[in-house]
């Protein structure tokens, strides 16, 4: 026989549960304001993402986003800066994405944590005929006053440098 609880008592069960994870949540630091993050997914051919690299320069620094076994990656990109993203995959055509955090700050959205989804699809260089992208392949950033979010892409296309140094 099942025997049903009053909803006072369901209502107090919960209440209680909420107290017992509040410290918890008031204990979770607040998230930056003086950042941009930038989510992303990667897509290779053979979806193994052991050897695949996301790195950031970022005033003469460069920052490691590890990307998971999905290919998921976070990186936390300081505001008023500029930093060029390079994605790389062996036997893929690397890419690079210009990101300019300045202006993130600005009108009502800049107010707010501001979190960018992406996804970079990396081409095979056996289907590029033996060319690359001409500089970054895309630029983020930010309206001057409004702070909304610019995107602008292009895939200009050059021939592959094939005189590479050797290496010993």
């Amino acid at each position: 026989m099942q025997t049903r609880k009053p909803a006072r008592t369901l209502a107090a069960l919960a209440a209680a549960a909420l107290l017992a994870h509040a410290p918890a949540l008031a204990d979770a630091p607040p998230r930056n304001l003086d950042e941009v993050t930038l989510v992303g997914w990667l897509h290779v051919v053979d979806y193994d993402f052991a050897l695949t690299t996301v790195e950031a320069e970022v005033n003469g620094t460069v920052l490691v986003a590890p990307v998971s076994r999905t290919g998921r990656f976070t990186l936390a990109l300081p505001v008023n800066t500029e930093a060029v993203i390079r994605f790389d995959h062996p036997g893929h055509v690397a890419k690079e994405v210009k990101v300019d955090t300045h202006f993130a700050q600005d009108g009502e959205v800049g107010q707010h944590p501001r979190t960018i989804h992406m996804a970079v699809v990396l081409e095979q260089e056996r289907h590029m005929a033996g060319y690359t992208y001409a500089g970054p392949v895309g630029s983020i950033g930010f309206d001057k006053g409004g702070g909304c979010v610019v995107v602008e892409k292009t895939k200009k296309m050059v021939p592959a440098r094939r005189g590479k140094a050797i290496e010993f």
